[in-house]
């Protein structure tokens, strides 16, 4: 199979990336070395601000082959004046090649625009997670005699997010697609729900590479900076966006502080004006126990080799790689119920689930875990076994697999 991969970034190796993005790179780089070809078009991005604001940081834009053999073409983002604002009007033009491609957060991206007009020779087109990649996705396609296997990574929890990805321009993409990948039953069942053919839908799941978490030094993270041996740590880690319930996690720092002197809550991720404002009110004696991080791969894996539990309270992930990567040290988690984090995890079973933005509960949850180590380590090690179990990404890779061969047949 020759497959074309598009996906918004495609960050260097030892870099952090978000769940959609490290699908991308384990499947592209696990086709190619079962002897098939892989493309990728991406921009330029090194962190989602770049897409929005001048002056990010940038990768080397063109063309390049990576150390897993996969052809990797990065296309420079460009910045409109008063970027998002015309992004989201433009969003409301009812023609597809204007209200699609230029989607918030605004992919602008003129290169990519011209390539996929250009594409040729691909069997398959693999477009992910954002209307105006999928939109693409179809153009590639359609110009290169492709199937088109479309992920969408459907969050559908409020009205906004049921437009965004389940409108009818959408759906119509959706339907065009000679395989679409859910991430979750949850998922298959709204795509199928708003017209797309059963026998279309794939659950795959995500997936971790258990060896990711071998050599990982939990007193290492300490010692960087400066921890104490025995201190409890409470982890998040993700784009630090409202959506992701970062902000209702500092709204729980000082419940969780309270009795609790030595506690630290690391919080790493790609930071927002939101989540910078919240942190900056919070006062000193609470503020003195939040770390606001950027890490890269490894040293995310001595955080969750250090902490006592993860917390991701987000309405905003399809799935949550980052709960897998917490059960694979042993961790337990606490997940909003929203999104898809409910089909990932088993309540009082391998963590524990809350209301999105509810606090409190969130506090509350944290607090059992805290208290009841011993409960805490079953959940932990549950998850780890679920994990080996289901999803690792040699087992996802198969599930790919089978769907990308239905889609070629199709």
């Amino acid at each position: 199979m020759n497959v074309l991969f598009l996906i918004h970034r495609y960050p260097d190796s030892g870099l952090a990336v978000g769940g959609s993005e490290r699908f991308v790179q384990e499947i592209a780089g696990r086709l190619v070395a079962e002897g098939h070809r892989a493309t990728v078009y991406t921009s330029d991005v090194q962190a989602m601000e770049g897409f929005w604001r001048r002056g990010s940081d940038r990768l080397a834009d063109g063309v390049n082959r990576g150390s897993d053999g996969v052809d990797v073409h990065r296309f420079k983002a460009r910045v409109l004046p008063g970027h998002g604002a015309i992004c989201r009007l433009l969003d409301l033009v009812p023609w597809s090649p204007v209200g699609l491609t230029m989607a918030p957060p605004g992919l602008v991206l003129p290169g990519l625009w011209q390539a996929v007009r250009a594409a040729a020779g691909f069997d398959l087109v693999h477009a992910s997670a954002y209307p105006s990649l999928i939109y693409l996705g179809a153009v590639a396609a359609r110009r290169s005699g492709a199937r088109l296997v479309a992920m969408p990574c459907t969050h559908a929890s409020s009205a906004g997010r049921r437009r965004y990805f389940l409108g009818r321009r959408m759906v119509d993409l959706y339907r065009q697609a000679a395989v679409a990948i859910a991430l979750t039953e949850g998922e298959r069942h709204l795509l199928v729900t708003a017209g797309v053919a059963p026998g279309r839908v794939y659950v795959t799941g995500a997936g971790v590479d258990p060896q990711a978490a071998a050599g990982a030094d939990g007193l290492r993270f300490r010692q960087r900076h400066g921890l104490p041996a025995n201190a409890p740590i409470v982890a998040f880690i993700g784009h630090k966006t409202p959506g992701k319930g970062v902000l209702h996690l500092l709204a729980a720092a000082p419940r969780l502080l309270t009795g609790r002197p030595a506690l630290i809550m690391a919080m790493v991720g790609e930071t927002t004006p939101e989540f910078t404002g919240c942190y900056q009110a919070l006062p000193p004696p609470v503020k003195d126990h939040v770390l606001s991080l950027r890490l890269s791969e490894a040293e995310k894996h001595d955080l969750l080799a250090a902490c006592s539990l993860l917390a991701l309270p987000s309405q905003d992930d399809s799935f949550g790689i980052v709960l897998l990567e917490a059960w694979l040290h042993g961790r337990p988690v606490v997940g909003a119920r929203a999104g898809g984090i409910p089909e990932v995890i088993a309540d009082g079973h391998s963590g524990l689930l809350v209301p999105f933005g509810d606090s409190a509960a969130l506090a509350d949850a944290i607090t059992s875990l805290l208290d009841h180590p011993d409960r805490a380590a079953q959940m932990g090690a549950a998850g780890r076994a679920a994990t080996l179990q289901r999803w690792t990404w040699d087992a996802v890779y198969r599930r790919v697999v089978t769907a990308y061969e239905h889609g070629v047949a199709a």
